[in-house]
């Protein structure tokens, strides 16, 4: 997540470089065909660029408005998240933390440390690489090459082994399904053990089980935004048409930058501003259509991406503290306003 007030320009163009190379390489192309051929039937008239960058204004439009309605979305369910977090560990502070010391210390400590396993391995499945995701993009891969994401710099076993003994740990790993679904059982497995040795009674039993259903749904929503991208025809579409819109802007602008300089007699001169024309009006459309689609998977560890790493050390801070350890986990903190 970008925590500055913008973006600079420089690391727009930075980012979109190679666009700008094949804008520039086409736009001076055309030009210097339609200059030394002559051959003035290819330009457009002004009402079929107007036509078609309309409709492409639209489709962009649409596109962007639901790209960002994603990002929101994985920014609300973190939120909740972390709210039910925190209302898991202070409900477990006043129930399970009241029992026996001698009971209770250990089945909190495996109770939270088994919640901070589970962040570990939904944070890892979230950052894991899908084929429609952006990463792979000279551009980005070029931001990402120099901001790593923590989950990439670590292995999963090692930071699991943190949070769970070596046995349980084993069974996760053993586990061909739903990882982090596994752990949420585990949690449900131990409620059921306290209620049926009495430690717990069935109000209490039910409240926590009731909090654990919320988390495992919050689990589902934020996995089927990773699991399945925006639309692959609209995606598709704005694609198509933008390239196809970017490719006639040149044959569109050409007349007028030769017109420029017919009253003084130098149209022959004038015509080459049809190149940075048509480079600003491309470069328009490429870009508000790539900032739609790095905006559409709100966790593949983007500079513009929900900041789940952030949010699930806060939290294991958090409820350390409630635990009542002492912790040396510092919050990740912005590199070059980038927050993972």
């Amino acid at each position: 997540m970008h925590l500055g007030r913008k973006y600079k320009v420089s690391e727009y163009l930075d980012w979109t470089r190679w666009e700008i190379a094949y804008l520039v390489a086409w736009a001076l192309l055309v030009t210097t065909i339609l200059e030394f051929t002559g051959w003035k039937f290819l330009t457009l008239p002004a009402p079929v660029l107007a036509v078609v960058g309309t409709a492409v204004a639209i489709i962009l439009a649409f596109k962007n408005q639901q790209c960002h309605a994603r990002i929101n979305e994985a920014l609300v369910l973190w939120g909740q998240i972390n709210s039910a977090s925190m209302i898991w560990a202070n409900k477990l502070t006043t129930t399970v933390g009241t029992l026996d010391p001698a009971q209770s210390a250990p089945l909190m400590q495996a109770l939270y440390y088994r919640h901070f396993a589970w962040l570990t391995a939904l944070r890892f499945f979230l950052r894991e690489r899908k084929t429609w995701e952006n990463t792979f993009e000279p551009g980005n891969a070029k931001y990402l090459a120099a901001l790593p994401t923590p989950e990439s710099q670590s292995v999963l076993k090692d930071e699991l082994a943190k949070y769970l003994s070596d046995p349980e740990l084993q069974q996760l790993l053993a586990h061909k399904g739903d990882r982090e679904g596994f752990i949420l059982r585990r949690q449900y497995e131990t409620l059921g053990a306290l209620r049926q040795q009495g430690l717990i009674d069935e109000y209490i039993f039910v409240a926590l089980t009731n909090l654990l259903d919320d988390i495992f749904r919050l689990q589902g929503a934020v996995k089927r935004l990773k699991s399945y991208p925006y639309a692959r025809n609209y995606y598709s579409i704005a694609v198509i048409l933008v390239k196809a819109f970017v490719g006639i802007v040149p044959f569109g602008l050409f007349p007028y930058a030769q017109d420029l300089g017919k009253s003084a007699g130098i149209e022959h001169w004038t015509v080459w501003l049809n190149i940075p024309f048509s480079v600003f009006v491309g470069w328009i459309f490429v870009t508000l259509e790539k900032v739609g689609e790095n905006s559409s998977n709100p966790f593949e560890g983007g500079p513009n991406d929900v900041p789940i790493s952030f949010l699930s050390r806060r939290i294991e801070i958090e409820m350390r503290g409630m635990l009542g350890e002492r912790t040396d986990l510092k919050p990740i903190e912005a590199k070059y306003n980038i927050l993972f």
